[in-house]
This record gives C-alpha cells, sequence and structure tokens, in this order.
C-alpha cells in the first residue's frame, strides 16, 4: 500500500469519524442520505447500478472473486474472537480495515479479506448497510458504482470492494466472469476464523520472504481459549523448514514432512498466538 496515500486517508479518517455515516466526496449536489437495511437493493443507497453479491465465508470465497495474477490472500472473521482479531493485526501487512473496523463505516466490519496482485491491493468488508452519504458523484464500471474517497473507491455490496480505483477494477472483471486467482492449491473449505495463502513467486513481499513455492496458514477459536493452527509449506527453503520446526518445538505443536514439503498443527493458547502468527508470517 502506498504510504503516503495511506497517511492521507488516515488524516481525512480522523475528520470524518465523528459522523455516524461516511461521507464521500463529490460535486456540489445537495448531499444524500439514505438507511438500508439487510434486503434492500442497491437503490435504497441512494445510487444505480448493480450490487456485489458474493459467499464470504472462507479464503476460497476471496480467491474466486480475485484476479488470476494474485500472490497472496488474507481473510479473518472478525466477530469470532478480539484476540484473534489483534494477532491478526500484528502480524499481516498493514490493513485499512483491520486499522479502523469502526471508523470507516458507520458501522463495524464484521469480516474482511485483503489481496495482493500486480504491485496492489484491494480489501473486501462485510458489513451491514450502512448510512450513506455522498454528493452524487459516482464513477460507473461495468454496471457497478464506484464512490471515490480521497486516494480509494468504494463499491457497495457485500462484500463491499475497497481501495485504488484500477485494482477495484481488476476485482470487477473477475467478479464479472474474468479468470480468479490460480496457484493456491493449498486452500480448502476449511471455515478458519483466519486464513493466509501465499505464493512464493510474489517474492520478499510475501511471508517469510516467499521462501517456498505455496504457503498456506488457517486458525480458529477452539476450546478453552486456544486456537487451533495449522500451517503448511510446499517446497520450502532451509531457512523456513528451520524455523517452521522452531516454532512448532517452542510451542508444543505437531510436525510434520512429506518429501520436501512440511506441515505444523496443533492448539496454540491464547497469550502465545500472537507471537505464533509473527513469526509464521512474518519477514
Amino acid at each position: 500500500m502506498n504510504s503516503k496515500a495511506f497517511a492521507i486517508f488516515v488524516g481525512a479518517l480522523m475528520v470524518l469519524s465523528g459522523f455516524a455515516g461516511f461521507m464521500m466526496m463529490g460535486s456540489n449536489q445537495n448531499e444524500t442520505i439514505v438507511v438500508a437495511s439487510n434486503s434492500d437493493s442497491l437503490q435504497t443507497f441512494g445510487i444505480q447500478g448493480r450490487l456485489v453479491e458474493w459467499d464470504f465465508e472462507g479464503l476460497s470465497d476471496v480467491l474466486e472473486m480475485s484476479p488470476e495474477s494474485t500472490v497472496m490472500a488474507c481473510w479473518i472473521n472478525m466477530s469470532a474472537s478480539q484476540n484473534l482479531t489483534d494477532a491478526a493485526r500484528a502480524a499481516i501487512p498493514q490493513s485499512i480495515g483491520l486499522s479502523y473496523p469502526g471508523q470507516l463505516y458507520g458501522t463495524t466490519i464484521e469480516k474482511l479479506a485483503k489481496v495482493d496482485f500486480n504491485g496492489t491491493w484491494t480489501e473486501y468488508h462485510w458489513i451491514r448497510p450502512y448510512p450513506v452519504g455522498y454528493n452524487s458523484l459516482v464513477i460507473p464500471y461495468q454496471d457497478y458504482m464506484m464512490i471515490p474517497v480521497e486516494d480509494y473507491v468504494t463499491v457497495l455490496g457485500k462484500p463491499v470492494l475497497f481501495g485504488p480505483q484500477d485494482s477495484v477494477r481488476s476485482v470487477i472483471d473477475v467478479i464479472s466472469g474474468g479468470l480468479p486467482a490460480e496457484g493456491f492449491t493449498l486452500v480448502g473449505d476449511d471455515q478458519a476464523d483466519f486464513a493466509v495463502a501465499a505464493l512464493g513467486s510474489g517474492g520478499m513481499g510475501m511471508p517469510l520472504s516467499g521462501g517456498y513455492k505455496e504457503f498456506y496458514l488457517s486458525a480458529k477459536a477452539g476450546e478453552n481459549q486456544s486456537f487451533d493452527l495449522r500451517a503448511r509449506y510446499l517446497q520450502p527453503q532451509a531457512g523456513v523448514s528451520a524455523l517452521a520446526e522452531q516454532v512448532a518445538t517452542k510451542n508444543n505443536l505437531s510436525l510434520s514432512k512429506q518429501g520436501s514439503n512440511i506441515e505444523i498443527s496443533g492448539a496454540v493458547a491464547r497469550e502465545n498466538l500472537q507471537s505464533v502468527l509473527t513469526a509464521l508470517l512474518g519477514p
């Protein structure tokens, strides 16, 4: 994410956070504010166009709406566990939705995903419909309406699309029938509360600097305030293998090998979750 653009956005967000709704900047026409319910159409939000409608129950759903050039994707159910949300915020790359979950809209983000592709990114935010304030400036694209806000755009729906205009266009292309992400062979339908997938081809910006062919990590809230964790590496480099074994030993996790591939799994105590995620997802 461009640090300058992020700083400008955060400054604007701090000004807007005192309002109940999210003010979309546009022309000088009178502002339209509409309160929507779960069953309302996009027109109820006050603009014409299509509403994004996509399953959003896990990382596999995220990848189905992400461009084929995607090299990393994260998904989190922010309603599952505050401890997990806090640990994820510290462990994964910068995310506007994770940094300001209750300020970006007039309601809390319940589920969130971020995808990285072509040197840019897009976030997906699952929220309850909220009061929309804007001044009628929208950018139409394939019957969807992008609402500008500072250096980013928002496309309403479930989930809401948020990010730089060009990257959001790429996601709309996929939703409209374009080719989705490929190469993520480890992602299944395990319904984890938190999941991260990355391809080593993404380079140094990937977890553990991309020292593997493919990586997948999932975590789910378990019993006794612990978390069931699973991390898999396809063709990891020596340094990645050594780190995985070190984390497994230190946290009493199971470690298995099949050829050059490695998997660690087991229960992680609440107080250790952030350090484990940081170790496995860090540079």
